[in-house]
């Protein structure tokens, strides 16, 4: 009998450590920052001034004071306000606070559902956290509803070639290529008999931006080839080719440094704060 009650004794102490340790795990939650600016005038008014002065705050890189100007949107003037959580999230981005910005997107999204930009914003971050598989849906469905978007273009793209799917990034790029127009675009300016006097062709950036990735993605793909190459010279314990080891050392070199994919630099975020 005593055997049984320490028993139970020993579980309720185990069961209450518990409760009592998960109590004390929950922080408490953060008092609302202190936002004095136009407190007698309208929330639109309130917000207007807050986004204006976190613009410049992030465009200038004071982020902390930028994510306190979108925070007093979000938490004391409208939790609804979209734009905020937009600017808030590429804040943290800027300051590779990654799970913040995903909540952010999370809200903006949860505002406007469809909202391409917070959707490719979102899946940029899922990459910046090498999860690929839901950085790739997220700019699926970017493409889904505007298969012209060129950012989730260029970046499910890249999500293409991490995960080996050369081919794949390939078609897209390519396609790409043709449907903006922009291979127009290159044969005008190499047509011998355009006039030298001839005024500049406009066009998007972002499309020009799309031949520079497919010989990335071309890259990749050599160096992959060369590699498979070498791999097999050794295993036959035949030497490889020095100048195929010399052209896989130099392309190597380059997917560290500056071709490289898997740190976020060439992906492409949105910085529209409306849709």
């Amino acid at each position: 009998m005593l055997k049984k009650s320490l028993i139970v004794l020993i579980c309720l102490l185990v069961i209450s450590v518990g409760i009592t340790a998960a109590q004390e795990a929950t922080p408490e939650p953060l008092p609302p920052p202190n936002c004095p600016a136009f407190e007698d005038q309208p929330a639109d008014i309130r917000a207007g001034y807050y986004m204006g002065e976190g613009i410049a705050y992030l465009d200038t890189n004071q982020l902390s004071s930028a994510e306190l100007s979108f925070t007093c949107i979000i938490r004391v003037i409208d939790p609804a306000y979209y734009p905020a959580y937009m600017a808030r999230g590429l804040t943290y981005v800027r300051l590779r606070d990654f799970p913040r910005a995903q909540q952010d997107f999370n809200s903006a999204l949860g505002r406007q559902p469809d909202s391409l930009a917070a959707l490719n914003n979102r899946g940029v971050v899922f990459a910046l956290q090498f999860d690929y598989e839901r950085a790739a849906a997220d700019f699926e469905r970017v493409l889904d509803l505007d298969s012209g978007y060129l950012r989730a273009v260029n970046n499910r793209a890249i999500i293409h070639t991490l995960l080996g799917e050369y081919d794949a990034a390939i078609t897209l790029l390519e396609g790409q290529i043709q449907n903006t127009g922009i291979s127009g675009v290159l044969e005008q300016y190499r047509d011998p008999d355009r006039p030298a006097d001839a005024g500049p062709i406009l066009f998007d950036p972002l499309a020009g931006r799309l031949y520079a990735l497919l010989g990335t993605v071309y890259s990749a793909r050599a160096l992959d080839d060369y590699r498979d190459y070498i791999d097999l010279t050794g295993f036959a314990g035949q030497f490889p080719d020095e100048r195929i080891t010399a052209a896989a050392g130099a392309l190597e070199s380059r997917f560290t440094f500056e071709l490289r994919l898997d740190d976020g630099s060439w992906m492409l975020l949105d910085e529209a704060l409306t849709e």
